[in-house]
């Protein structure tokens, strides 16, 4: 019973944090606009990787990573906040037309689409804490070891659904976003989105660690 009501709450949260518009699932959308479907779905399978990294992370390593640093996950996310803030600002300047890039595929735009998708979420500070921080809450002193491939196979099915959400969502708002005006409050929303989230991050993780390092002086 109490493996059911584990697992459950791990499919409820995990299930909520992707369909929540972070900077994976809003890139996502901005990629399948300016480039099409078949480079969403590749940008997809690179966010999917990158979680599949971070819960390996949480699953063999956690207790060796904090060992070795127990501030690692203070620093990753600070950086990871950082890269988002650059981010936010590469949409906000966005200048030109989503709907006017072409959709062929070639293999650089396949290589440039699945290393997006890696790269925006192994420095999302909202996957990180999620995988480094909720998950072992959620199952606290249980070894994850034994759970793992249960927990890859419905972690893989929970991104794949709701990224393919957000792709069938991004194609059916193509005709809407003709005007340029309307593409250029999308994409300004994004960026607020992401620096939202950075910033909020930003401020809690220093707040925590505010006191911890003036005791050091």
């Amino acid at each position: 019973m109490e493996h059911f009501t584990q697992l459950s709450t791990y499919i409820f949260t995990l299930f909520l944090a992707a369909l929540l518009p972070g900077p994976g699932m809003t890139g996502l959308m901005f990629k399948t606009l300016s480039q099409g479907y078949q480079a969403g779905m590749v940008m997809l399978l690179g966010l999917m990787t990158a979680d599949m990294i971070y819960l390996s992370a949480s699953i063999f390593l956690l207790s060796y990573i904090n060992q070795l640093s127990p501030n690692f996950s203070f620093y990753l996310i600070v950086f990871s906040s950082c890269y988002l803030l650059y981010l936010a600002y590469q949409f906000w300047t966005f200048k030109g037309d989503l709907l006017a890039s072409s959709n062929e595929m070639n293999l650089g735009k396949t290589f440039s689409a699945y290393k997006d998708g890696l790269l925006i979420t192994l420095s999302n500070p909202k996957t990180i804490s999620f995988y480094l921080a909720l998950v072992p809450a959620i199952f606290g002193s249980v070894s994850l070891q034994e759970k793992s491939p249960m927990l890859m196979s419905v972690t893989l099915l929970t991104l794949a659904f709701i990224g393919g959400l957000y792709i069938f969502c991004s194609l059916s708002l193509k005709k809407v976003l003709k005007p340029l005006h309307v593409q250029k409050m999308l994409v300004r929303s994004l960026a607020c989105v992401m620096g939202f989230l950075a910033v909020s991050l930003l401020y809690k993780e220093l707040n925590v660690m505010a006191p911890v390092y003036a005791s050091l002086f």
